[in-house]
């Protein structure tokens, strides 16, 4: 039982994350709205938490419930650790704005906060927002070195500031804490006008600070954005290497030849009933089937491949055009190799390419 409620919840059927996905956004509307003129003094903003606050509990201690103990643990330690751990912190603190509601309902800045970080729940259904707090894991040190540049940076403006403008603006620039407002506002490159020097050093060392703020934040932005192409990179090459392995022809291979294969290779989706390869077309690639049904129409039948089979590897060995058409018969993954791969790893794996000429014979014969 605890399995299948597991199972149910996380990752979860497609029902169960529907309806999660819906209270989570359900939530959010609901907290929104109740801040405009016209949902304060409505009913509905209450009944939709409160609808939530119930969907959100019962979820709660049905993760608790499904926490598997590890060798020598005790059930009671499996769910104080699976409680501490991030996403169901942020899973706990989603019930805080029913039970303030309850309790003390006049606190409705901080019910409203905690509202708006229900956001964060949907981390567990988007491997977006996922490769994202990956990535400020992995790139932790380089980006709290960039913060310690920045912070440094902040220093130095607000300092030279209080020096060169201190004395002429005293009620806006006389002291360092009063020019530090001035050193976020430059050094971000927002310049409100509200505050700005009036002497000639002060406008150069403005206008140097500005400029040194747009080399700084394109610091961390690129440190973001390199460590969230490996990430897609990381899972995109996990994601082929396990469906790799699911290809029977390729089980013989050692791990060196799995990996330079899976750089390969191409995963694609294939809708039902679309036409993967059409007869007399140039033969360029071919393709492994990981999951689905493929129907290959020849003049005199029709031949269904299933996962683990190939297709397209007469043409692409032969150098020919397509003998047949290919459509999908439901919805397909596949691999695609291009015909220069397939060559090169006939080559460097004879057994590979022993098979794929053997059945490429085979099904010129029939």
């Amino acid at each position: 039982m605890r399995q299948a409620v597991e199972r149910a919840i996380e990752p979860g059927l497609p029902g169960v994350r529907v309806v999660l996905i819906g209270a989570i956004l359900a939530s959010l509307f609901a907290a929104v709205g109740s801040t405009a003129p016209m949902g304060r003094d409505l009913v509905w903003p209450l009944i939709v938490e409160a609808a939530c606050s119930a969907i959100f509990l019962v979820e709660y201690l049905l993760r608790l419930w499904t926490a598997a103990p590890r060798v020598g643990e005790s059930p009671r330690r499996a769910i104080s650790r699976l409680a501490l751990s991030p996403l169901m912190v942020v899973d706990f603190s989603g019930l805080l704005p029913g039970l303030l509601l309850l309790v003390v309902p006049s606190q409705t800045g901080l019910i409203l906060l905690l509202q708006m970080a229900r956001f964060l729940r949907l981390a567990r259904y988007s491997t977006g927002l996922q490769a994202v707090g990956m990535v400020f894991v992995a790139e932790r040190g380089p980006l709290a070195a960039s913060l310690v540049i920045g912070g440094g940076m902040l220093l130095v403006a607000a300092t030279g500031m209080y020096l060169l403008e201190g004395a002429v603006q005293p009620d806006k620039l006389g002291s360092i804490p009063l020019a530090m407002y001035w050193a976020i506002i430059t050094l971000a490159t927002v310049g409100y006008g509200d505050i700005y020097p009036v002497t000639a050093g002060g406008k150069i060392f403005a206008g140097a600070a500005a400029v040194s703020g747009i080399v700084f934040f394109a610091l961390p932005v690129a440190i973001i954005a390199t460590g969230f192409l490996d990430q897609i990179r990381r899972r995109d090459f996990i994601v082929s290497y396990a469906m790799v392995a699911r290809v029977p022809l390729f089980q013989r291979l050692d791990a060196a030849a799995v990996v330079e294969l899976a750089g390969m290779l191409k995963a694609r989706r294939i809708a039902q009933n679309a036409i993967i390869l059409r007869e007399g077309d140039v033969g360029d690639e071919m393709f492994f089937i990981t999951s689905g049904e493929v129907e290959v129409v020849l003049p005199d039948r029709v031949v269904v491949l299933r996962t683990g089979d190939f297709f397209g590897e007469a043409a692409v060995l032969g150098n020919a055009r397509r003998n047949a058409s290919v459509i999908a018969r439901t919805p397909c993954e596949l691999l695609g190799l291009e015909a220069a791969d397939v060559l090169r790893l006939a080559g460097r794996q004879p057994q590979v390419g022993e098979a794929l000429r053997a059945a490429a014979a085979a099904r010129t014969k029939g």
